[in-house]
């Protein structure tokens, strides 16, 4: 009977697993084009495009300016990407890790060639996403981005 009982369980798991998954393929799609399109606006300095895959509610962490609300930063948005002069991005790498079928976790490195107020952009960078499904779109709640530490000599 537990064998049986197991049998079924396995039976129950692998088909809901199966089901996500083949669902999970279009979404990390989504989220990887999302994100594109997010580094894009910053790059371009679109606040129109940020925020169309951005939550106002979000929140955010960097090395330049620690932890901050996405209403702040779309505040201090012009002023931002003014400061900003960005040559040439591109994120590699990308790692979608699913926490349930409404919400992922994009992780990518992502590189550039630019300064910001005349410094150079630190590249590479890691960095990672939370994304989470609302009214039917993916939608950025909470992003962090981490420089890698330089390499031993």
């Amino acid at each position: 009977m537990k064998v049986l009982r197991m049998l079924i369980v396995g039976v129950v798991i692998a088909a809901g697993v199966s089901r996500v998954q083949a669902q999970d393929a279009q979404a990390e799609k989504t989220i990887i084009a999302n994100e594109r399109a997010v580094n894009d606006a910053i790059a371009k300095g679109s606040v129109a495009g940020f925020k169309q895959h951005v939550a106002a509610d979000g929140w955010a962490i960097d090395p330049m300016t620690g932890r901050g609300s996405i209403a702040d930063f779309v505040k201090d948005f012009d002023a931002m990407t003014k400061a900003m002069k960005i040559a040439s991005w591109d994120l590699t790498e990308s790692k979608v890790q699913w926490v349930d079928a409404n919400t992922a976790v994009h992780s990518y490195k992502w590189t550039a060639k630019g300064t910001y107020q005349g410094q150079p952009i630190p590249s590479p960078t890691w960095a990672s996403t939370v994304w989470t499904k609302k009214n039917g779109q993916w939608v950025a709640v909470f992003h962090h981005e981490s420089i890698p530490p330089p390499a031993p000599k």
